[in-house]
């Protein structure tokens, strides 16, 4: 999950993947100009918890290559941090999506094959990536509600909410999906 400062919209993607994915995967959440010393905001974190969602202190953590190539699904929160990547990595990263893209692409992409979560999340970036090939899907941005209002802070985790769960329930991360019952 990244973001600019790694302070607002992807500690909130983090915790939120974190939730609803369990034991699945491991996320994290890195800024392409880390606010190192800073932490979630109070907006934000009221914003969080109108969703149930309590973030806990968070550390921001600079984004780099290592941090690209471990990962298997890479969600940004704008065109800017794709391309960050795009030149530290050297090309165009396979597994870096906006997570406004993510989501239109998982409402018609296959579904990632795997038995368990933890499978389809290490296939989710191929099958994201054969649909954007097949017919790309804007990289829209996630606005930056930094210093803003709270209606602005409320507005934005509500879409960072709505694209993580649609991407959540294309790929089954939920932590009901492995029993292979619905996730309410």
């Amino acid at each position: 999950m990244v973001c600019t400062g790694n302070i607002c919209r992807s500690p909130a993607m983090h915790y939120l993947a974190k939730r609803e994915w369990g034991d699945a995967a491991e996320v994290t959440s890195a800024g392409i100009y880390a606010e190192i010393g800073m932490d979630v905001p109070q907006p934000m974190r009221r914003a969080a918890e109108r969703h149930g969602l309590a973030i806990p202190r968070h550390r921001p953590t600079q984004l780099d290559r290592a941090i690209l190539t471990q990962a298997d699904l890479v969600l940004v929160a704008t065109a800017q941090h794709a391309r960050w990547a795009e030149r530290e990595w050297g090309e165009r990263v396979p597994h870096v999506f906006g997570i406004k893209e993510a989501a239109e692409l998982a409402r018609r992409a296959e579904r990632p094959a795997g038995d368990t979560a933890t499978e389809r999340l290490a296939n989710a970036a191929a099958a994201l990536d054969a649909a954007r090939q097949a017919v790309p899907a804007p990289l829209r941005s996630l606005d930056d509600p930094w210093s803003l209002d709270q209606a602005t802070y409320d507005r934005v985790m509500d879409e960072i909410v709505d694209d993580l769960v649609a991407i959540t329930e294309w790929a089954g991360l939920g932590r009901t999906h492995e029993s292979g019952g619905p996730k309410h």
